[in-house]
Protein backbone atom coordinates (compact mmCIF):
# COMPACT_ATOMS: atom_id res chain seq x y z
CA UNK A 1 0.00 0.00 0.00
CA UNK A 2 1.30 3.39 -1.50
CA UNK A 3 2.26 5.67 2.13
CA UNK A 4 1.16 9.34 1.62
CA UNK A 5 4.08 11.87 1.46
CA UNK A 6 3.19 15.14 3.44
CA UNK A 7 3.26 18.53 1.93
CA UNK A 8 5.63 19.67 5.18
CA UNK A 9 5.57 23.43 5.17
CA UNK A 10 9.21 25.20 5.50
CA UNK A 11 10.26 26.87 8.38
CA UNK A 12 11.08 30.13 8.24
CA UNK A 13 14.66 29.57 8.78
CA UNK A 14 14.45 26.99 5.61
CA UNK A 15 12.51 29.57 3.65
CA UNK A 16 15.30 31.97 3.79
CA UNK A 17 17.70 29.53 3.33
CA UNK A 18 16.28 28.88 -0.14
CA UNK A 19 16.57 31.82 -1.05
CA UNK A 20 19.27 33.13 0.59
CA UNK A 21 22.53 33.85 -2.91
CA UNK A 22 23.74 30.24 -3.48
CA UNK A 23 27.54 31.87 -3.51
CA UNK A 24 28.55 35.47 -2.31
CA UNK A 25 30.61 37.47 -4.62
CA UNK A 26 34.37 37.36 -3.56
CA UNK A 27 36.47 39.11 -6.74
CA UNK A 28 35.88 42.73 -7.04
CA UNK A 29 34.43 41.52 -10.27
CA UNK A 30 32.26 39.52 -9.43
CA UNK A 31 30.62 41.74 -6.58
CA UNK A 32 29.98 44.62 -9.12
CA UNK A 33 28.02 42.19 -11.27
CA UNK A 34 25.86 41.44 -8.47
CA UNK A 35 25.25 44.71 -7.43
CA UNK A 36 24.76 45.43 -11.19
CA UNK A 37 22.23 42.84 -11.04
CA UNK A 38 20.34 44.13 -8.14
CA UNK A 39 20.40 48.14 -9.20
CA UNK A 40 18.86 46.31 -12.74
CA UNK A 41 16.40 44.78 -10.45
CA UNK A 42 15.17 48.23 -8.51
CA UNK A 43 15.51 49.96 -11.57
CA UNK A 44 12.85 47.25 -13.57
CA UNK A 45 10.38 47.72 -10.37
CA UNK A 46 10.16 50.68 -10.84
CA UNK A 47 9.49 51.09 -14.20
CA UNK A 48 7.43 47.70 -15.20
CA UNK A 49 6.34 46.69 -11.78
CA UNK A 50 6.71 43.62 -10.00
CA UNK A 51 4.40 41.77 -13.63
CA UNK A 52 6.81 41.80 -15.72
CA UNK A 53 10.06 41.01 -13.68
CA UNK A 54 11.64 38.12 -14.80
CA UNK A 55 15.16 36.88 -14.39
CA UNK A 56 15.75 36.60 -17.85
CA UNK A 57 14.49 40.58 -18.57
CA UNK A 58 16.82 41.26 -14.94
CA UNK A 59 19.22 39.58 -17.09
CA UNK A 60 19.09 41.50 -20.33
CA UNK A 61 18.99 44.83 -18.71
CA UNK A 62 22.73 44.13 -16.91
CA UNK A 63 24.02 42.99 -19.77
CA UNK A 64 25.05 39.31 -18.33
CA UNK A 65 23.81 35.80 -19.02
CA UNK A 66 21.66 34.08 -17.34
CA UNK A 67 23.80 31.64 -16.12
CA UNK A 68 25.66 34.14 -14.07
CA UNK A 69 22.34 35.54 -12.47
CA UNK A 70 21.50 31.67 -11.02
CA UNK A 71 25.14 31.49 -10.39
CA UNK A 72 24.26 33.79 -7.53
CA UNK A 73 20.83 33.69 -7.06
CA UNK A 74 18.04 30.18 -7.66
CA UNK A 75 15.25 32.87 -8.67
CA UNK A 76 13.75 35.94 -9.42
CA UNK A 77 12.43 36.06 -5.17
CA UNK A 78 15.86 35.38 -4.13
CA UNK A 79 17.28 38.84 -5.69
CA UNK A 80 13.57 40.04 -4.20
CA UNK A 81 14.81 39.61 -0.99
CA UNK A 82 18.30 40.27 -1.67
CA UNK A 83 17.02 44.15 -2.48
CA UNK A 84 14.88 44.30 0.72
CA UNK A 85 17.75 43.12 2.60
CA UNK A 86 19.98 46.21 1.21
CA UNK A 87 16.84 48.67 2.13
CA UNK A 88 16.97 47.61 5.09
CA UNK A 89 20.56 47.86 6.61
CA UNK A 90 20.41 50.86 4.77
CA UNK A 91 17.71 52.56 6.67
CA UNK A 92 18.16 51.20 9.97
CA UNK A 93 22.19 52.36 9.61
CA UNK A 94 20.81 55.97 8.76
CA UNK A 95 18.15 55.95 11.49
CA UNK A 96 20.49 54.82 14.43
CA UNK A 97 23.68 57.48 12.66
CA UNK A 98 21.03 60.33 12.33
CA UNK A 99 19.20 59.59 15.84
CA UNK A 100 22.77 59.68 17.62
CA UNK A 101 23.90 62.73 15.76
CA UNK A 102 20.43 64.65 17.14
CA UNK A 103 20.56 63.34 20.19
CA UNK A 104 23.59 65.99 20.63
CA UNK A 105 21.86 68.51 20.12
CA UNK A 106 17.93 68.00 20.85
CA UNK A 107 15.64 66.94 22.85
CA UNK A 108 15.40 62.87 22.65
CA UNK A 109 11.44 62.80 21.64
CA UNK A 110 12.58 65.66 18.61
CA UNK A 111 15.33 63.51 17.81
CA UNK A 112 13.64 59.82 17.57
CA UNK A 113 10.60 62.37 15.63
CA UNK A 114 13.26 63.18 13.20
CA UNK A 115 14.31 59.74 13.10
CA UNK A 116 11.24 58.34 12.40
CA UNK A 117 10.15 60.25 9.54
CA UNK A 118 13.31 60.04 7.69
CA UNK A 119 12.87 56.10 7.72
CA UNK A 120 8.76 56.39 6.61
CA UNK A 121 10.05 58.97 3.72
CA UNK A 122 13.00 56.53 3.02
CA UNK A 123 10.56 53.81 2.54
CA UNK A 124 7.89 55.58 0.93
CA UNK A 125 10.15 57.62 -1.70
CA UNK A 126 10.89 54.38 -3.01
CA UNK A 127 8.63 52.70 -5.44
CA UNK A 128 10.89 50.14 -6.45
CA UNK A 129 11.12 48.88 -2.52
CA UNK A 130 7.07 49.10 -2.09
CA UNK A 131 6.57 46.64 -5.08
CA UNK A 132 8.91 44.29 -2.78
CA UNK A 133 7.61 44.79 0.25
CA UNK A 134 4.05 44.42 -1.20
CA UNK A 135 5.16 41.30 -2.88
CA UNK A 136 7.00 39.81 0.04
CA UNK A 137 5.90 40.58 3.54
CA UNK A 138 3.35 37.89 3.44
CA UNK A 139 6.07 34.98 2.72
CA UNK A 140 8.33 33.46 5.18
CA UNK A 141 11.59 34.55 3.82
CA UNK A 142 10.85 37.84 4.37
CA UNK A 143 9.21 37.88 7.30
CA UNK A 144 12.63 35.82 8.40
CA UNK A 145 14.67 38.85 6.67
CA UNK A 146 12.90 41.24 8.69
CA UNK A 147 13.13 39.54 12.08
CA UNK A 148 17.33 38.92 11.57
CA UNK A 149 17.33 42.65 10.99
CA UNK A 150 15.42 44.39 13.62
CA UNK A 151 17.48 41.75 15.56
CA UNK A 152 20.68 44.11 14.28
CA UNK A 153 19.22 47.02 14.91
CA UNK A 154 17.30 46.61 18.18
CA UNK A 155 21.25 46.06 18.83
CA UNK A 156 22.54 48.71 17.14
CA UNK A 157 19.73 50.96 18.90
CA UNK A 158 20.97 49.63 22.52
CA UNK A 159 24.08 51.11 21.61
CA UNK A 160 23.21 54.62 21.29
CA UNK A 161 24.72 56.46 24.32
CA UNK A 162 21.40 57.47 25.89
CA UNK A 163 19.13 54.22 25.31
CA UNK A 164 22.94 52.38 26.65
CA UNK A 165 22.03 54.09 30.01
CA UNK A 166 18.85 51.96 30.85
CA UNK A 167 19.41 48.92 32.97
CA UNK A 168 19.33 45.71 31.54
CA UNK A 169 16.71 43.71 31.00
CA UNK A 170 14.91 46.75 30.81
CA UNK A 171 16.99 47.88 27.91
CA UNK A 172 16.59 45.12 25.53
CA UNK A 173 13.14 44.65 26.11
CA UNK A 174 11.95 48.32 25.32
CA UNK A 175 14.37 48.22 22.33
CA UNK A 176 12.57 45.22 20.83
CA UNK A 177 9.33 46.31 21.92
CA UNK A 178 9.84 49.77 20.33
CA UNK A 179 10.61 47.99 16.84
CA UNK A 180 8.19 46.09 16.78
CA UNK A 181 5.33 48.47 17.68
CA UNK A 182 7.22 51.11 14.70
CA UNK A 183 6.89 48.23 12.26
CA UNK A 184 3.86 47.57 12.99
CA UNK A 185 2.37 51.39 12.60
CA UNK A 186 5.18 51.58 9.63
CA UNK A 187 3.17 48.93 7.81
CA UNK A 188 -0.10 50.55 7.99
CA UNK A 189 1.27 53.82 6.76
CA UNK A 190 2.79 51.89 3.86
CA UNK A 191 -0.22 49.97 3.10
CA UNK A 192 -2.45 53.28 3.16
CA UNK A 193 -3.10 55.08 -0.82
CA UNK A 194 -4.41 58.75 0.97
CA UNK A 195 -1.11 60.16 1.48
CA UNK A 196 -3.48 62.20 4.42
CA UNK A 197 -4.40 58.97 6.51
CA UNK A 198 -0.92 57.54 6.05
CA UNK A 199 0.36 61.31 7.57
CA UNK A 200 -1.64 60.65 10.31
CA UNK A 201 -0.34 56.82 11.41
CA UNK A 202 2.67 58.56 11.20
CA UNK A 203 1.98 60.92 13.42
CA UNK A 204 0.48 58.26 15.81
CA UNK A 205 3.18 56.38 15.26
CA UNK A 206 5.56 58.62 16.96
CA UNK A 207 3.15 59.36 19.20
CA UNK A 208 3.03 55.98 20.65
CA UNK A 209 6.79 55.40 20.84
CA UNK A 210 7.28 59.30 22.29
CA UNK A 211 4.55 58.08 25.05
CA UNK A 212 6.46 54.54 25.25
CA UNK A 213 10.36 55.42 25.79
CA UNK A 214 9.00 58.74 27.74
CA UNK A 215 9.30 56.91 31.63
CA UNK A 216 12.55 55.46 30.90
CA UNK A 217 14.69 58.17 28.61
CA UNK A 218 12.79 61.19 31.20
CA UNK A 219 13.88 58.96 34.19
CA UNK A 220 17.82 59.05 32.78
CA UNK A 221 17.48 63.04 32.20
CA UNK A 222 16.71 63.86 35.70
CA UNK A 223 18.43 61.58 37.47
CA UNK A 224 15.34 59.74 38.50
CA UNK A 225 15.77 55.49 38.53
CA UNK A 226 13.82 53.49 35.79
CA UNK A 227 10.88 51.59 36.56
CA UNK A 228 12.86 48.14 36.61
CA UNK A 229 14.43 49.24 39.79
CA UNK A 230 11.26 51.05 41.12
CA UNK A 231 10.21 48.52 43.05
CA UNK A 232 8.54 49.33 46.23
CA UNK A 233 10.77 48.92 49.33
CA UNK A 234 9.43 47.08 52.58
CA UNK A 235 9.88 49.14 56.06
CA UNK A 236 12.47 48.11 58.37
CA UNK A 237 10.72 46.33 61.56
Amino acid sequence: MPTKTRNRKRTPVAELRRLSPRRLPLQERARKRVDRILDVTVALLAKQGLDALSTAAIAERAGVPIGSVYQYFPSKEAILVEVAAKKFQAVDTAFAAGFTRDLERMPWRRALERALDASVTAFRNDPAYLAVWRATRSSEAFRSLAAAYDARFAAALESVPLIARIPLPRRRIAARTAIRVANTLLDAALEADDPREAAAIVREMKRVLVAYLAEDLDSIKTGRSTRASRAPRRRAS
